[in-house]
């Protein structure tokens, strides 16, 4: 949900997109480029949009970039029902914004992974600093471990499926909100769409 004009402007003017604007730079083999070109570029390379939304999401600047539709007293009862719908929209959106992508297992198994190794090492070191488990009742001590393994990736799985149930949403209520917006520009309800 982003400006892709206003994307363009940013690449070329703001600094946090240099190195964008410089890959742009060396694949056009042009010294500078015009908000035009860097348009272009935009549309015609997803890499470049992709780059921008990540560099953004690290840098805690949300890529929902849909106005606040202020409803007014003489707007149409058709008008008011989309704005609401958008606003509404925009708020579970912006909520659901880290589940914009698709869920990365991997990213999730290290973070739990190495949580359950943590949980492993503190149950090994109580085990042998305050019991005598290892000699006396080895099987506890092994099926513990295992028991931390076993929830762990239940717990890895949930995670995904979480993620992945989020991603749905996310992507459902983009799709409604582009055909809102759609909808606006045709009534002539929408003046400001973007930030």
């Amino acid at each position: 949900m982003l400006d892709l004009k206003k994307v363009a402007r940013q690449i070329k003017e703001e600094g946090l997109y240099t190195f964008i604007y410089n890959e742009m730079k060396e694949i056009t083999g042009k010294g500078e480029l015009s908000e035009e070109e860097v348009l272009y570029l935009l549309n015609k390379n997803p890499k470049f949009l992709q780059d921008y939304k990540t560099l953004n999401t690290q840098s805690e600047i949300s890529n929902i970039q849909i106005a606040y539709q202020e409803i007014q007293e003489d707007d149409t009862p058709e008008c008011k029902k989309i704005k609401q719908m958008i606003n509404k929209n925009r708020e579970e959106l912006i909520r659901l914004e880290p589940y914009e992508n698709k869920p990365d297992s991997m990213l999730y198994a290290v973070w739990i992974g190495s949580a359950v190794i943590f949980l492993i090492f503190v149950i090994h070191n109580l085990v042998v600093l305050y019991t005598y488990w290892y000699e006396k009742y080895p099987f506890v001590v092994y099926f513990s471990y295992l028991a931390v393994c076993v929830l762990g990736y239940l717990y890895y799985r949930k995670r995904i499926k979480d993620h992945y149930k989020n991603h749905v949403k996310f992507k459902n209520i983009e799709e409604e909100t582009k055909n809102l917006v759609k909808m606006g520009k045709d009534n002539g309800c929408l003046k400001k769409i973007y930030i």
